[in-house]
């Protein structure tokens, strides 16, 4: 059996999405929540988790409503079905408290915050599928939904042995966190050397070009 999280892949709906308000039951408390819904069915795909810092988008941007329907806009619901804003929100904290540990040193508090099976944020669930190589047909075990190839990031972050650090880029309003660090040659994720300062050389160039256009409106 291998771990082929590479191939995981995850669904936009290209004609958006929007907010609905439901009556639901959401973590035993009944009430009026807003969820959030695709407008359509036209379907792009696209791996996460070739995205080695995605649980840091979603951690620094889902806070807040408008971040949701930004994130959503361009990486889908968390979920095969609506989800609350409200889910996306405890999600986010979470992975955030997570990243803070993390950049303090203390690996085993961000561990506990998965350890409570009390709390809905608990460890990633996986399945096991069919994939066929060169080789023929193989067992893999990959994500579930979105929202557990997140969690796996974030658990794969606090386990790892290797000295990654995430950091965001440094371009303007982009909103994007890449790893830097030691990468083996099996590993998935894009990794990139401690030097690297940009998520992709369109924001180094468009950073450059900005800082170009200031220097000469001051000259």
């Amino acid at each position: 059996m291998i771990a082929d999280l590479f191939k995981f892949q995850w669904k936009v709906d290209q004609d958006g999405y929007t907010i609905e308000v439901r009556h639901r039951d959401f973590y035993g408390r009944q009430g009026d929540w807003e969820y959030v819904v695709p407008r359509g069915t036209r379907w792009r795909y696209y791996r996460p988790l070739e995205d080695a810092g995605l649980w840091l988008r979603v951690a620094e941007t889902c806070r807040t409503r408008e971040g949701v329907l930004q994130f959503v806009g361009e990486f889908g619901l968390l979920h095969d079905t609506a989800t609350p804003v409200e889910h996306f929100q405890i999600v986010a904290e979470r992975l955030w408290t997570i990243s803070q540990h993390l950049r303090d040193g203390d690996r085993r508090s961000a561990a506990e915050l998965f350890n409570d099976y009390r709390d809905p944020f608990a460890l990633p669930m996986m399945y096991e599928t069919i994939i066929w190589s060169a080789e023929g047909p193989e067992l893999a075990v990959v994500p579930r939904q979105l929202e557990d190839a997140l969690k796996h990031q974030a658990a794969d972050a606090i386990t790892s042995t290797k000295e990654w650090q995430f950091r965001p880029c440094r371009n303007a309003g982009c909103p994007n966190w890449f790893r830097v660090g030691p990468r083996a040659a099996n590993e998935t994720g894009t990794t990139f050397t401690a030097r690297r300062e940009f998520c992709s050389d369109r924001c180094r160039v468009a950073w450059s070009r900005r800082n170009k256009r200031e220097a000469a409106a001051h000259a």
